[in-house]
């Protein structure tokens, strides 16, 4: 469908929802909901590339359909201060017009921070940025909007209702419903009660602790474990974590007061955290705990708690660069203690496998993950899942916030919880759902493909540099050089150079280089002669695509290979 047809589901009088990221994916939520050609944004998140992504440090939702209606956008919400939410939201706004941004005092905090570091001419210096409070109802457009106190790893997350005239919608973010939270903020499951009495007609429900039975563990629950390990480490203990996890931030700085340590903060997403936290009175301490860079080498091991986050915040990173020594201000010792407090990313098991056996062999030890006790995770679990349907009683439901797995689990779930296949919508990345007079039904797909950026270049990568490098990782690359005349004669070559391939050194490279010069001189000679029958003219394109086909064809029949090709190609131009 044309992008102007799918327009009019924004202009006419139905609601329609469209997630341009986040669906069959974790991160990179960004929502867009549209009422009586008017439009508000949910959340812009960030997500981390797997390894299978060369040269890709980050990837942001698309926001090419934004960019053709930014016109009708009112405003961007946003419910949680986490990277997956909230990460792209420089890059949406240099890109996007948003007139202004409404958030919960924590993500505003956190924004006022990023402010600092961007460049003067940055558009999000100029937007005005809303502080919120819980249980009251905005009015932005056609649009009524209230955040919902919930719990998850980061301070003051909110769920959203969003009434758009006889619609409701509940939008539940990245959750869990923790009972005993280190703040003792209860998530506000009364007011979801309440709303699911009066009638609900979308959820849009977080789906990525779908395959974890029960409830979610509580954080404070992490304490006395947490407690045990660095009480009895020998030297230094480093915490790896998420950059925004303030609950975890708070508990090891209680933990650091009873085991007579000072906390030293690495990673500026964790410092941002720390700070906001603090400003909004969610994380509390003593200055004295405080340990600087300047006083490391000068405070014994055992008086030394660090605790780091990557780039983004990731905390796989940052373990990344601890085991290969190239993390920014710390390197480790025989003598320390680590303590990965996070999840393994999907797709990064094996690299994980690799740095433990690294810090293992190196006598240091390590504790990961909740098998070891020392995470718990962050969204909602079986049960919870199952208690949110049960008090919201939604007319349809979006599984979303997770991997393509988690949401059909999640869509499953609804049905034996009594929602029928036809009232759940399982969507993909830009697909379009509206909702008319109680009828909901999908109206076409809009543009979707993630924005792959690479942080020191600023660049946006595309899904074909990303394939050529992974190639050139796997299969190597070949430059092919050759001269033509100024009638596309071959005058020298083909010549032949291989790098980073296993072949290179082998018999059948060899071979496969004579068949390739025989092949290649073979269908220059019969392209000119074609030319002169049809008195085309030879171009240098022309060529340097025969040249790729001929010594693709030949490279996959010798070597069952398809490594990254380079054709050059230079001609001589004839004395006048």
């Amino acid at each position: 469908m044309k992008q102007e047809d799918l327009i009019k589901h924004i202009d006419g009088p139905q609601l329609t929802v469209v997630p341009l990221g986040g669906q069959s994916e974790l991160g990179q939520v960004l929502w867009l909901i549209s009422y009586k050609g008017e439009i508000i944004i949910v959340d812009a998140g960030a997500a981390y590339p797997t390894r299978e992504s060369p040269g890709v440090d980050l990837l942001l939702p698309n926001t090419t359909f934004l960019e053709a209606n930014q016109d009708r956008i009112k405003a961007l919400l946003l419910t949680s201060g986490n990277e997956e939410y909230l990460g792209a939201v420089p890059y949406l706004v240099k890109h996007v017009t948003v007139p202004k941004i409404m958030a919960p005092k924590f993500v505003c905090c956190l924004l006022e921070q990023t402010k600092e570091d961007l460049p003067a001419d940055h558009p999000l210096k100029d937007i005005p940025i809303e502080n919120i409070e819980t249980k009251q109802t905005y009015s932005i457009g056609p649009f009524k909007v209230e955040w919902i106190k919930v719990n998850d790893s980061a301070a003051q997350v909110s769920a959203l209702l969003i009434s758009a005239g006889h619609n409701e919608i509940v939008y539940m973010t990245s959750f869990k419903l923790d009972q005993t939270p280190t703040d003792n903020e209860m998530a506000d499951i009364a007011r979801l009660a309440k709303l699911g009495e009066k009638g609900i007609t979308l959820l849009i429900g977080s789906s990525a602790g779908i395959e974890k039975p029960g409830y979610s563990e509580s954080e404070s629950s992490l304490y006395d474990k947490l407690h045990s390990r660095i009480s009895k480490a020998r030297g230094r203990v480093i915490v790896l974590m998420s950059g925004t996890n303030t609950y975890r931030l708070q508990t090891l700085i209680d933990i650091a007061k009873t085991c007579s340590r000072k906390i030293l903060l690495l990673g500026d997403s964790l410092i941002r955290s720390a700070v906001a936290s603090t400003m909004i009175g969610n994380l509390v301490y003593e200055p004295e705990l405080e340990l600087s860079l300047d006083d490391l080498d000068k405070t014994a091991d055992k008086n030394i708690l660090v605790v780091a986050a990557g780039k983004e915040g990731n905390p796989m990173s940052a373990l990344a660069e601890l085991g290969e020594g190239i993390y920014r201000d710390l390197s480790t010792k025989s003598s320390d203690t680590i303590i990965y407090s996070s999840e393994i990313q999907p797709g990064r098991l094996r690299q994980m496998a690799m740095l433990l056996d690294q810090f293992l062999l190196a006598d240091i030890k390590i504790y990961w993950g909740e098998e070891q006790g020392v995470h718990v995770p962050r969204t909602a679990s079986q049960e919870e899942l199952k208690l949110i349907l049960s008090l919201t009683k939604p007319d349809y439901f979006i599984p979303a916030f997770g991997e393509g797995r988690h949401i059909m689990h999640h869509a499953q779930m609804a049905t034996e919880c009594g929602m029928t296949a036809e009232s759940i919508f399982p969507l993909q990345n830009g697909q379009m759902l509206t909702i008319e007079h109680g009828d909901a039904a999908i109206a076409g797909r809009v543009e979707y493909q993630a924005v792959l950026v690479n942080r020191e270049h600023g660049e946006r990568i595309t899904t074909f540099t990303v394939n050529e490098r992974r190639a050139m990782s796997s299969e190597g690359l070949i430059t092919i050089s050759l001269i033509i005349d100024s009638e596309g004669k071959l005058v020298s070559g083909p010549q032949f150079d291989c790098s980073a391939a296993s072949f290179r050194y082998s018999l059948q490279w060899k071979e496969a280089c004579t068949e390739m010069t025989k092949n290649i001189i073979e269908a220059i000679s019969n392209k000119i002669s074609d030319a002169k029958k049809s008195k085309d003219e030879m171009d240098e394109s022309a060529i340097r695509a025969l040249v790729r086909d001929t010594a693709f064809k030949t490279l996959r029949a010798q070597l069952q290979t398809k490594p990254v090709l380079q054709i050059i190609i230079q001609r001589l131009i004839a004395k006048k």
